[in-house]
């Protein structure tokens, strides 16, 4: 004989249902974030006078989302971080240092061992 299928728990029901709106939520809320991101983002290019107002706004955003769970909190800070020293800086995109070449395989070793002979040297 064939078993009957075995019925969905209702708690199972319900943890879908809940899983469900809260994706939908969520959805929601980090494409406004990006919207905001967006904003921000132009009006920096375009040196904008709403500048401070659309920065508040998103950060406030930023903050919200992350209370909520939406969004990790390390991410909100780093997120505001960055975002802070583009509006004071004034400009759309930071300077990176420049990343150094790749010694040769030689060199490389030659560099590590000099190194660690000046470690020994200042320890003594």
């Amino acid at each position: 004989m064939a078993k009957a299928p075995v019925k969905k728990s209702n708690s199972s029901i319900k943890r879908a249902k809940q899983s469900d709106a809260r994706h939908i939520l969520n959805t929601s809320i980090l494409s406004s974030l990006k919207t905001q991101e967006k904003k921000v983002l132009k009006a920096l290019e375009a040196e904008s006078t709403e500048l401070k107002e659309l920065f508040q706004k998103f950060v406030s955003m930023l903050d919200k989302a992350a209370k909520k769970n939406v969004l990790p909190k390390n991410r909100a800070a780093s997120k505001k971080s960055l975002f802070n020293k583009r509006v004071v800086a004034g400009k759309s995109s930071i300077a990176k240092a420049p990343v150094k070449a790749k010694a040769a395989r030689g060199e490389s070793a030659q560099e590590k061992s000099k190194a660690k002979a000046k470690v020994r040297a200042k320890k003594k």
